[in-house]
């Protein structure tokens, strides 16, 4: 169970999307890079694909369109379709105002990502981002970036779009 110190790092967001559970599910971890905002890359140029790998254990990674991999975590949970848990490695470079990934994981927060089918095909899609302590003096900042509306907020605000279209 978290402590107040680790619960006051952690930043809760949510969506309800106009699909079933499945769908969801899908959408998030099957087809993140139709939703995902094209500027958050890791990698030298903007990602042609992000992928989950369907396991503990897996990679969570982007590649460009020259082939270049970038991991942004690992699988902690897999629960399809009700839960996954990723790993995040990603955060601002050391020198640099670029994010970058740093594959310690004693560095790496954590995301579980829970979905919950509702009635009349609705899924609500709960996220959680804790464990921001591990990335350091800067954790604070992280945690009010992350819950600010440029990130989490938006992000989730395109996965709910894209799940809502329903043609992906």
């Amino acid at each position: 169970m978290a402590n107040q110190a680790e619960l006051a790092l952690s930043v809760f967001k949510s969506v309800r999307v106009k699909a079933p559970i499945e769908r969801a599910w899908s959408v998030f971890v099957e087809q993140m890079e139709t939703w995902w905002p094209a500027t958050h890359h890791i990698g030298t140029t903007p990602f042609e694909a992000i992928f989950i790998e369907p396991r503990v254990g897996g990679r969570w990674y982007e590649r460009n369109a020259q082939g270049e991999l970038c991991d942004w975590g690992t699988v902690l949970g897999w629960n399809p379709p009700h839960a996954v848990r990723l790993s995040w490695h990603v955060g601002p470079g050391h020198d640099s105002p670029d994010w970058v990934a740093d594959m310690d994981m004693a560095k790496a927060s954590e995301l579980e990502i829970r979905f919950t089918a509702e009635p009349a095909g609705t899924t609500l899609v709960e996220l959680t981002h804790s464990k921001l302590e591990r990335h350091g003096e800067g954790a604070e900042q992280l945690r009010a970036l992350f819950d600010g509306p440029g990130a989490w907020v938006t992000i989730l605000g395109m996965f709910a779009k894209k799940v809502d279209e329903g043609i992906a």
